[in-house]
């Protein structure tokens, strides 16, 4: 099982990777960068905590879940 290493960093424990549903691997797909992985997380991948850890863990979670409330476009 792949983890949420954004989670686990802003310290809500251990949760599954949301794999191709997970809003920053979307972001990506979108933007069409390069190449990456099939599975894994997408804040490991992209190095997206940088040096700030958990602040920055708990700013993008918080990023996360408000993109997740929006509709999806098509539904």
């Amino acid at each position: 099982m792949d983890e949420c290493e954004l989670r686990k960093t802003a310290g809500e424990g251990v949760f599954s990777c949301d794999t191709g549903d997970c809003v920053f691997w979307r972001l990506a797909g979108h933007l069409d960068l390069a190449e990456w992985p099939d599975s894994g997380c997408a804040v490991q991948y992209f190095d997206l905590l940088g040096e700030g850890g958990s602040d920055v863990a708990a700013w993008l979670l918080s990023v996360k879940e408000r993109v997740e409330l929006l509709p999806q476009a098509g539904s």
